[in-house]
């Protein structure tokens, strides 16, 4: 276990160093960026709407018990745009994305195309792992947004046109508890989850051996999964804390 999270810190190390010192090829960051965006937009979005949806039903027979339903408008601004939304968009599409990754890695593993490469005097890093790490880190914080956006949309028309409330209520109290700023840290976690999530994804496929075959591609994708589901999480916890206190 300690042995493998210090491989972990020293492929962190060489993953900055490739990701910072040179600009990654154009198609393949292209093709991953719209993978990891674009084909993450239609799971994000259905999934949004419903907890936008949930998140009115739910909290409204709470916020009626005395007689606070206008208050609405604020939890679900408040609680869906600084963290439901944001966790949602990282964990959920984080898990397809990383699935994705680690999959596609370690298949090139097995099959000995990344060798092919280093025999070819091409860097494997900046070739394969430079434009995921930046396709995700920059697909992320565009999908928390758009989750936020799609959320909002869903808690308003779970608000008004289910549970009746005044639309003019929810949209003031939107507007007042809910700043740029909020929607501003939902983006800015995403870039940080987004981060970690190809990193570790990209870790995991990376460092599957030859010998574990197929087993070996099943198991880095479904680490490659928890690690980045958990440590969204804990990051997010962690920035909400020092952003909010």
């Amino acid at each position: 276990m300690i042995a493998k999270f210090i491989d972990f810190l020293g492929f962190v190390g060489l993953a900055l160093r490739i990701q910072f010192t040179r600009l990654p090829p154009r198609d393949a960051f292209v093709t991953q960026f719209v993978d990891a965006g674009w084909g993450s937009l239609a799971l994000l979005t259905m999934l949004t709407m419903f907890a936008g949806l949930n998140l009115s039903v739910q909290s409204y027979g709470s916020f009626e018990r005395f007689g606070g339903q206008d208050l609405l408008g604020m939890f679900a601004g408040i609680g869906g745009v600084r963290e439901l939304y944001p966790v949602m968009a990282a964990v959920v599409c984080g898990a397809r994305i990383g699935a994705n990754l680690a999959a596609s890695l370690a298949n090139m593993k097995i099959s000995e195309q990344i060798e092919a490469l280093e025999v070819m005097a091409v860097d494997p890093l900046r070739y394969l792992v430079a434009p995921r790490l930046w396709a995700v880190t920059l697909a992320l914080p565009l999908l928390c947004g758009y989750a936020n956006v799609v959320g909002l949309a869903s808690s308003y028309v779970g608000a008004v046109y289910q549970l009746g409330l005044d639309p003019g209520s929810f949209i003031t109290q939107v507007q007042e508890q809910v700043s740029l700023a909020d929607l501003g840290t939902g983006m800015f976690k995403g870039l940080v989850m987004g981060w970690l999530v190809a990193v570790i994804a990209c870790f995991h496929g990376y460092s599957v051996a030859k010998r574990d075959g197929a087993e070996g591609v099943g198991i880095a994708t479904n680490l490659a999964i928890v690690h980045g589901a958990v440590m969204c999480i804990v990051v997010n916890l962690f920035l909400s804390w020092i952003i909010y206190g």
